[in-house]
């Protein structure tokens, strides 16, 4: 790829495609650009602009003010890294956990790795005192000495109200669960194995992908939430969240991008005990025809006895995979890892996933495709194509289980559907919950 350097004044219209310019910000800071349709993986050295009309956006890219910060990553890291060791120090020294359930399960399971102190469990839920998670008590907050006490905030969609409620208490140091993710060296969001410090460090070593990526989106209320998520990555921050966030039960079904029309013909890959299709239903409806994918056996149980006088819902014990593959279930991976799900299947037996190709499987024509599936989503999109190029579905795709699924699965959905638009949106206080959508 060629480049060349243009004056400050050239007209956006004059940039040559698949030529780097340096392109002039409002502010008068310059930055490499190329109007190209190569892929993102391609924005190594410089940011990659699909349509010249997204250069207006570039220029004014001072109005999204935690994307603008990627332009300094040495800055940010090395801020990040006072950050860390503060944290670390207060993690030292024992702490409790607000927040009784799964993400405080895995923070506590973290710490007794390190063998770190974890003095008990608060938790607003009144019926929970009195009772042990982990061998840890559970107390009310209101019964506990906390001045000067060290509290990480271990909850997903309430941590800024739990911050809130007690942020007045004299001299407590409140940790909120990306800070003391990144100052354990923990796993990341959802349940893979990728450190949590890959998600925040991403977008300042790679910053050139995920402006483009910035770029890729379609509407301004998704531009604001991809703000607000390298806010929450690069600053550890849960308030970013605050003025982006939706409500949780729109997750995978925002009417911006889903209709009912979309809705009627469903492929739920992760579809867990079926609640994911019992919430669209309550959004659009009944389906004409719903094809469930849930590889873990109790869940997929209670799903297939949830559906059993539903014909026109179908419950595969399956996973989705570019090709034919088989796995070993491992229950410590389970989504149910606080035990909600109640089952006349063990959630310890032993078994094999079948990830199989959707293209194989789905002949009816889809209207919406969903994946929540841990890290396998670009595999399983691989899988679909033919179903994709065919029935052009609206796609809602989980983007929190690996670092780089922001850009990455822009890329697998677009070498497929050059003209899909993009869309994101942000569901939790945390960094999971995210989904981006993809329709025309």
């Amino acid at each position: 790829m060629k480049a060349q350097s243009s004056s400050v004044d050239d007209n956006v219209s004059n940039l040559c495609n698949d030529t780097v310019h340096s392109f002039a910000l409002a502010c008068g800071r310059h930055v490499p650009v190329c109007v190209s349709q190569a892929p993102l993986a391609d924005a190594e050295d410089h940011i990659v602009v699909r349509h010249s009309e997204k250069l207006d956006v570039l220029a004014q890219l001072a109005q999204y003010p935690h994307v603008a910060r990627l332009l300094e990553p040495d800055a940010e890291l090395k801020q990040l890294s006072r950050q860390r060791h503060r944290v670390r120090d207060w993690l030292n020294e024992g702490f409790y956990i607000f927040g009784a359930f799964k993400v405080g399960l895995r923070v506590a399971r973290q710490a007794r790795t390190l063998g770190l102190e974890v003095k008990g469990f608060l938790d607003n839920d009144r019926a929970k005192s009195g009772q042990a998670l982990e061998g840890l008590s559970i107390d009310h907050p209101a019964g506990m000495p906390l001045d000067n006490a060290v509290v990480v905030v271990a909850s997903g969609r309430h941590a800024n109200a739990i911050a809130g409620q007690l942020g007045a208490v004299p001299g407590i140091r409140l940790v909120n669960l990306h800070e003391c993710l990144y100052a354990l060296d923990g796993a990341g969001p959802g349940l893979g194995c990728e450190k949590f410090a890959a998600f925040v460090e991403a977008p300042l070593q790679a910053p050139w992908r995920y402006i483009s990526a910035f770029l890729r989106l379609d509407d301004e209320t998704s531009r604001r939430v991809f703000d607000g998520l390298m806010g929450m990555r690069i600053e550890l921050s849960t308030l970013c969240a605050e003025s982006v966030k939706s409500p949780w039960d729109d997750e995978y079904f925002d009417r911006t991008f889903v209709q009912p029309r979309h809705a009627a013909r469903f492929v739920d890959a992760g579809a867990a005990a079926g609640d994911t299709l019992a919430r669209l239903e309550a959004h659009f409806g009944p389906v004409h025809q719903a094809w469930v994918f849930e590889p873990e056996l109790p869940a997929y149980y209670e799903a297939l006895k949830r559906f059993c006088d539903r014909p026109e819902v179908w419950v595969f014990n399956m996973g989705l995979d570019e090709a034919p593959s088989r796995a070993l279930y491992q229950p410590a991976l389970s989504y149910d890892i606080a035990g909600e799900l109640s089952s006349d299947i063990p959630s310890a037996i032993t078994s094999f996933i079948q990830g199989v190709p959707l293209d194989g499987v789905v002949a009816g024509k889809v209207g919406l495709f969903k994946l929540d599936i841990e890290g396998m989503e670009a595999s399983a999109l691989r899988g679909a194509r033919a179903i994709i190029e065919r029935d052009q579905p609206v796609l809602a795709v989980c983007a929190y289980h690996r670092s780089d699924d922001y850009w990455k699965l822009i890329d697998q959905v677009q070498a497929i559907g050059q003209d899909y638009k993009v869309g994101i949106r942000l569901y939790a206080d945390i960094l999971e919950d995210i989904t981006l959508y993809f329709y025309r």
